[in-house]
């Protein structure tokens, strides 16, 4: 069933550098077994080493020196002589004679360093076998004299050469599969999957469920949270300004870490392992994890799901910390099934463990929801309170605010970096001074006309008792009556005439406060060849 697939290179029969590739299970740590016992019996000196540089690996059982490496063939197994890291891999093989084979299985979890390591043994006599490269280890591979070995299996199907894999109940022992028949059993897979959560609580025979699913096409559905991918492009965004983050994914043995907490079927995580990350997720829900950990079969994604609630595997677990945290409107739900003390417990726990960037959505006990839920806050629980808990207990150098109804978003999401990031938000230009724009404007244009109803959010640079709004109201909205909010508090109704205008107000803003300005026009029109709605232009924003 297996064929090794062997390039000529004229000398292949002395080189001392092997390099098995093939899918999945297509028999490679087969292969090396058979090429170490054959010299084990010739009397030759194997050392059989794995990396210690990867969790994927190390958290396998029988990854130790003495543990024994199997594969799928259980008559065969070959103990593991070391784990180490790549400087360590290369020292070994420095030391080593001529003749002495040195095999490196799932070498992938090795540096790309590491290659010019296997030449040099190579070319002293080392003979040097080498199972599962990564990308990278193969371009720096493809300019130095090797002997490929590319192990080939059938499609299940039987008529074609396998080029895809296609996991079911777990990550170990793949169906292998052809181009056609893969696309046509994921698809299955997929179908299947849907059906399960189509007849399923808590809305049972509907296309109806909480989140969608990341990259599958879930028209006709209707979802409970439709901003999912806009709170996705806030933790990218911030993962972007994030340099120690933004190594670690330019690493390839980086590994940065992604965990989403209360993580629902596992939109984020799997979003983030889509992007580089190693990534985890929470939930209580069974189903929701049963989702998330068949989606993840199904994509080939080695995502660490685990059914538990949020307070028990924050003090229970091993104290794992992680480059990115998420956490959407889980907590507030702590709060009402074990009381306001347990949710403070929880953010101290996942502040701890953020490394770099915590992300945080909290339900506000405004909300009718969470009102009579929470019995035993001292405080009412807003938009002030989450600041105020992670400027105190975060540890935070920067805290950012993406507001609710900022592109969707449903509550407000913020973002806690334990560094400074380097950059701070990028917005379209607005006309204020004294403060710092927090969100776009929305209903509002760069040529500084703003439509019938402007809405932005601001941070204060400095304390300010007084808001002075400079602009021009065009003869067609003569006569509008211009209203401003603060945070959602009226603060004035003005009438316009035509032509320039300012108005001024009286406001208590402290220096690092977050804060909404909106103005509602109660005229609008429309230019000639513009299809925007027009109100007004708004020249300058000004706290003093």
């Amino acid at each position: 069933m297996y064929a090794p697939v062997s390039s000529d290179l004229g000398t292949l029969h002395t080189m001392s550098l092997k390099v098995f590739t093939g899918l999945p299970a297509s028999g490679k740590t087969s292969a090396l077994i058979d090429e170490m016992v054959s010299r084990k019996e010739t009397g030759g000196r194997v050392l059989l080493v794995l990396s210690s540089e990867h969790e994927s690996l190390t958290k396998r059982s029988n990854v130790k020196a003495g543990g024994l490496m199997g594969c799928r063939d259980e008559n065969k197994s070959f103990p593991i002589d070391a784990v180490m890291d790549s400087s360590e891999a290369a020292s070994l093989l420095a030391a080593q004679e001529p003749d002495t084979m040195v095999v490196f299985d799932e070498a992938q979890y090795f540096k790309p360093d590491l290659v010019s390591s296997w030449q040099s043994a190579s070319e002293r006599g080392v003979d040097v076998l080498v199972g599962t490269p990564s990308a990278h280890q193969l371009q720096r591979l493809a300019d130095i004299p090797h002997e490929p070995i590319h192990l080939e299996v059938e499609c299940s199907c039987g008529r074609a050469t396998a080029s895809q894999v296609l996991y079911q109940k777990d990550l170990t022992y793949p169906q292998h599969l052809c181009s056609d028949c893969h696309a046509k059993q994921k698809s299955e897979a997929i179908a299947s999957l849907l059906a399960d959560v189509r007849i399923s609580e808590p809305f049972p025979d509907t296309l109806h469920t909480y989140q969608p699913f990341y990259d599958l096409d879930m028209k006709g559905w209707a979802l409970v949270r439709t901003d999912c991918p806009a709170r996705l492009n806030v933790i990218l965004d911030a993962v972007s300004r994030c340099d120690s983050v933004g190594e670690k994914l330019a690493d390839p043995l980086g590994q940065a870490s992604f965990i989403d907490l209360g993580c629902c079927s596992g939109f984020f995580s799997d979003a983030m392992a889509c992007h580089g990350f190693r990534s985890a997720g929470v939930d209580i829900s069974k189903d929701f994890i049963d989702w998330a950990s068949r989606l993840a079969n199904i994509k080939a994604q080695d995502i660490s799901y685990e059914q538990s609630d949020l307070m028990s595997y924050l003090t229970s677990s091993a104290q794992q910390r992680f480059d990115v945290i998420s956490t959407f409107a889980t907590v507030q739900w702590v709060m009402a099934q074990s009381g306001y003390g347990a949710g403070l417990t929880c953010f101290e726990a996942i502040f701890e463990r953020a490394n770099s960037i915590c992300v945080i959505e909290m339900g506000y006990t405004a909300e009718p929801i969470y009102r009579d839920k929470i019995t035993d806050r001292p405080v009412e629980i807003d938009r002030q309170w989450v600041l105020n808990l992670m400027e105190q207990s975060g540890h935070f150098d920067t805290i950012e605010l993406h507001p609710m109804g900022e592109n969707g978003i449903w509550r407000d999401i913020f973002v806690g970096f334990k560094e400074a990031p380097s950059s701070p938000r990028i917005f379209d230009d607005f006309p204020v001074t004294a403060a710092t724009q927090t969100s776009n404007a929305e209903g509002y244009w760069s040529d500084n006309w703003a439509g019938p109803e402007l809405d932005v959010w601001m941070q204060a640079e400095k304390d300010a008792s007084l808001i002075s709004i400079d602009g021009w109201c065009p003869e067609q909205c003569s006569g509008a009556t211009l209203t401003v909010y603060l945070s959602g508090q009226k603060s004035k109704e003005v009438k316009l005439r035509s032509g320039k205008f300012r108005i001024e107000l009286p406001c208590s803003i402290s220096q690092a406060d977050f804060f909404e300005f909106h103005v509602s026009a109660d005229k609008s029109f429309k230019a000639e060849g513009d299809a925007r709605e027009l109100s007004f232009i708004l020249l300058e924003l000004d706290f003093q």
